[in-house]
């Protein structure tokens, strides 16, 4: 009788050619990058020793310069290389682990051990999202008597105290923020060993979804959306916080246009530098900023790279960097320009194409060093100046006097 064949889940079988490619690729860039760019910079300072010409000194020095830049960013790549590789293995170990031969089975027993553990409290009503982080559901709050977003975060961060420690000081410094275009986090808490996230419910569509099936838009609808996120990320910023993972998925637009910033579950106080979990790389390839790539200590200007990706989406339906990998896509980030706004969308005005590559500058001391200062650029459009009122007010309600 043949020897049982043991069930692999499909998401498992997805993941191993990423953790191959990873593992290949850190060998290569090991031992091949490695070895030509350390042997172009021994040649290089020996040819320095044998030249006396000023310019042609000054030349050398210069190169002697770029390699070594060159050769420790690719010493950083590969550390992170490394610290994903054990991240997407051991959750790949933990998920042959929880495998059986029934995923569907499976599935429906979780949502029922979540609607039990959480019953006393909340109704579940539908979910509306799954992420790396676990699965978000729409409910009822029986005691505050109103809907609410809760998301259950996966076995895989449930059983990490390091991550669960980090997540609480992330949503209490997340909770400071109170401002219509950002959702309200309300606490994380444990039921029966279930852990979750509680947060504003806001019903509506991300702006991936939507600009899929709108395509690039208007330049007047565009920058509605773009100040929104402007606003909210500058209420973000005042206090502390640095998102780290935006992007169009974590940007919420409902039918009236309001626009809401969700998913600070992965930001961290700016000055919590150092508690942050080791090994895992925190934000999405297609939006990271080359510092964030690099693995360096990030700031504000992070968040203004990521949101210029974001403008390069909303008006052209595409982002600028993408690949077959995560690695393909963070070395773009590292080393490619990306293209000018108005050469792939002819009809927008040169100035907001400007705003796009500062935006996407490499080095952050060249980008917008606030969002306050992003903002007034995009206000000075000389054909909307006047025009296009901050959407944050204009969605809002004036007080009717009693």
């Amino acid at each position: 009788m043949p020897p049982e064949i043991p069930y692999i889940p499909p998401e498992i079988l997805k993941m191993w050619p990423e953790i191959v490619f990873i593992a290949t690729f850190a060998i290569f860039a090991v031992f091949g990058s490695g070895t030509i760019l350390g042997w172009k910079l021994i040649t290089s300072i020996f040819g320095l020793r044998k030249k006396t010409n000023p310019q042609e000194i000054n030349e050398l020095q210069k190169e002697n310069k770029t390699l070594k830049e060159r050769i420790e960013n690719l010493e950083s790549l590969v550390c992170r290389l490394d610290q994903e590789l054990n991240t997407q293995m051991e959750k790949s170990l933990w998920m042959l682990k929880e495998a059986t031969p029934n995923p569907r089975s499976r599935q429906m027993t979780a949502l029922l051990n979540i609607t039990s553990a959480l019953e006393n409290r909340y109704q579940i009503l539908q979910e509306v999202g799954r992420g790396g982080m676990g699965i978000v559901f729409q409910a009822y709050d029986k005691q505050l008597r109103e809907n609410v977003a809760i998301k259950v975060l996966s076995p895989f961060l449930s059983n990490d105290p390091e991550s669960l420690e980090r997540l609480r000081r992330e949503v209490t410094s997340a909770r400071k923020i109170t401002h219509p275009n950002v959702i309200k986090i309300f606490d994380i808490a444990e039921t029966g060993g279930l852990h979750y996230i509680t947060m504003e419910y806001f019903p509506g569509q991300n702006l991936r979804q939507h600009i899929s099936r709108k395509g690039g838009m208007s330049l007047e609808e565009g920058l509605q959306i773009i100040f929104q996120i402007c606003d909210g990320l500058e209420a973000a910023h005042a206090n502390g916080i640095i998102h780290r993972d935006l992007k169009s998925q974590n940007v919420i637009i409902n039918g009236s246009g309001q626009v809401k910033i969700i998913d600070l579950g992965l930001a961290r106080a700016s000055h919590m530098e150092g508690m942050t979990a080791t090994g895992l790389i925190l934000g999405t390839p297609e939006y990271m900023s080359p510092e964030q790539v690099m693995g360096k200590r990030v700031d504000e200007r992070s968040d203004l790279y990521s949101l210029g990706i974001i403008l390069f989406e909303v008006f052209t339906g595409k982002v600028p960097f993408t690949g077959e990998s995560a690695i393909a896509v963070g070395f773009k980030h590292l080393k490619e320009i990306s293209p000018a706004l108005n050469s792939v969308q002819k009809n927008l005005p040169e100035k907001l194409s400007a705003i796009v590559d500062r935006l996407l500058q490499k080095d952050p001391a060249h980008r917008y060093q606030s969002i306050r200062e992003l903002r007034r650029d995009l206000e000075n459009f000389h054909e909307y100046r006047g025009r296009i009122a901050s959407p944050a007010e204009s969605l809002i309600p004036t007080p009717v006097k009693q």
